[in-house]
This record gives structure tokens, sequence and C-alpha cells, in this order.
């Protein structure tokens, strides 16, 4: 009989210590699953943004519609972060961008005064 209790005594123990490693692991399982989202997340906001493996390129030009616009060498190209550009409206600058081919958009990464 003593064994009996004993043998119930020990598997109580041991059924809340698996239950918690497998909580552990599940919790594991959803960290890697939340940090492969927010990767791909990450890359989709940059291709809509224009940061793709593209290399950083300086063109002058002038910027128009509040900075949605730039145009260099009767090219005019459409900003995907006209809030980089919104100050200099109807001014000749210098911007260090990446180009977007897909969709034939550019990203500011700097603007520099004058040409």
């Amino acid at each position: 009989m003593t064994k009996f209790v004993m043998l119930l005594l020990a598997l109580a123990l041991c059924v809340p210590a698996i239950g918690l490693a497998q909580g552990q692991n599940n919790g594991q399982q959803s960290s890697n699953s939340q940090m492969q989202q927010q990767s791909a997340n990450q890359a989709a906001q940059n291709q809509v943004d224009g940061m793709n493996t593209s290399p950083h390129h300086t063109m002058s030009g002038m910027v128009s519609d509040g900075g949605k616009k730039f145009t260099s060498n009767n090219t005019t190209w459409e900003v995907s972060n006209p809030h980089a550009l919104k100050n200099y409206n109807g001014q000749n600058v210098t911007v260090k961008y990446q180009l977007n081919s897909e969709r034939n958009t550019i990203k500011i990464d700097k603007v520099m005064s004058g040409q």
C-alpha cells in the first residue's frame, strides 16, 4: 500500500513538471514565429519604401508637388517617402537615393541643398 501511495505522489509531482516544460517550449516556438513575422513585415515595408538591394545613387534636380515628385534631366520620379522633401518644394537640391525599379520610385536617404 505504501508503494502505491508513493507511486501516486511521484506521478502527481511529475505531471506539472512535464506540463511546465511543454509550456516553455511552446513559448520559444511562439517567440520564433513572432520574430519571423517581424522580419517578413520589415522586408515588405522595405520593398514598399524602395529599400531593396539597390545601391545608393546621387542626382540633382527640382522638388515639386510637396515632395512627392523629383525631376532630374527631364525625368520625373515619384518619391516613396515625400516627407523627406516636403521642406524643399520648388527648390533645386541634390539627393542621395535608392531606386525601386519594380515600382519605378525613389526613396530619398539624404538631401543636400543646392546643385
